[in-house]
């Protein structure tokens, strides 16, 4: 199986001394953290999308609230406190009024009415959908529940057999129902998604900064190596020192770990031992590059986009959180087990 080919490109264990230089090493992290900023960007485009529209201090603006203290209530007579005035006209009223205007003025013109026929408003309906919408509008048109299903199952709740009308009825609402629970699932399955991508970019932002303390080590170890040759060891050293004096990186910092996953417990340790050692020998050269490779691999490997996944199938999780997403919605309606309470009011001796 071929490895998966990424911005990161692995160090060979043979030959390492010339790729391991001090400006490699700042241009590879340059490109990590780059990437880990082009896949913020997108995370937060992605979650600033799913919320609603506007900032927590914009909704609450602070700046237009007066906190001071108000001004003392005037008083009003008894007899003018809850009085509605003469004068005073409802929006409701306002709006018959033109309406009922309009119709008679509808009525007696009669050359151009306004009000349009079903069969019209549905034509301009279909006509102002666009292509995606008249697709999911013909396969709902079109689809419907099976005849002797929902027929087989109202008379098994009902106990009776059931006329051609209700079956019509109850075969209309079944479908409006399903395409419901449906249109919930996509949404459970949409938000699954963005809660797998902030999963993966957590995991790549984790494994980035892993990297850049792999390859660090890596670039001091051989860079002192090279000096052993020279007689000015320790003048090489101090530059070496001196070029990553500004550098945020800590080499010799350890890894977090759990302690319940006893595997990566272990390969975490391992490399805690590595970067905290003091020893340049070609033993802790190789285990460090070992490790560096697996993690540019598994950086690779790792995609926060989730496109790809748009077209994937609706799974039983989808449906089972719909449905319950679906009656916390609607848990607002009066039930019949409340309507027939206390005088067919149930709400009003609760």
């Amino acid at each position: 199986m071929a490895e998966h080919q990424g911005p990161l490109d692995a160090i060979p264990k043979t030959n390492y001394q010339s790729l391991l230089t001090i400006a490699n090493y700042y241009s590879t992290k340059q490109m990590i953290e780059q990437i880990l900023s082009e896949d913020q960007d997108y995370v937060s485009w992605k979650l600033k999308e799913n919320r609603t529209g506007g900032t927590m201090n914009a909704f609450l603006n602070f700046d237009n609230y007066n906190f001071g203290p108000g001004s003392e209530p005037e008083e009003v007579p008894d007899n003018k406190l809850n009085r509605i005035p003469n004068d005073l006209t409802f929006v409701k009223d306002e709006y018959n009024e033109i309406r009922e205007e309009e119709i008679k003025s509808i009525k007696e013109e009669n050359d151009n009415p306004e009000e349009l026929s079903y069969d019209e408003q549905f034509k301009l309906l279909v006509l102002n959908l666009d292509e995606d919408q008249s697709n999911r509008f013909e396969v709902f048109h079109r689809t419907s529940l099976n005849k002797s299903q929902v027929k087989k199952l109202a008379t098994t709740v009902c106990n009776q057999t059931i006329g051609e009308n209700l079956r019509v009825f109850l075969q209309a609402i079944g479908k409006v129902f399903a395409g419901e629970i449906i249109e919930l699932a996509l949404e459970v399955r949409r938000k699954s998604f963005i809660g797998k991508m902030v999963c993966e970019f957590d995991r790549r932002k984790e494994i980035g900064q892993k990297l850049k303390k792999y390859l660090k080590k890596l670039t001091i170890l051989v860079e002192k190596n090279n000096s052993n040759t020279n007689d000015n060891n320790t003048n090489l050293e101090f530059n070496v020192n001196e070029l990553f004096e500004n550098d945020s990186v800590e080499e010799n910092e350890s890894d977090p770990y759990y302690d319940d996953e006893e595997a990566e417990m272990k390969e975490v340790q391992m490399g805690n031992k590595l970067l905290k050692s003091e020893k340049n020998t070609q033993e802790v050269r190789s285990g460090l590059i070992t490790r560096y490779n697996k993690l540019v691999k598994a950086f690779n490997s790792l995609d926060v986009s989730f496109e790809k996944y748009q077209n994937s199938p609706l799974l039983p999780e989808h449906i089972r959180q719909a449905s319950q997403l679906y009656y916390i919605q609607k848990e607002g309606v009066i039930t019949n087990a409340w309507r027939g309470q206390g005088e067919a009011s149930g709400t009003m001796f609760r």
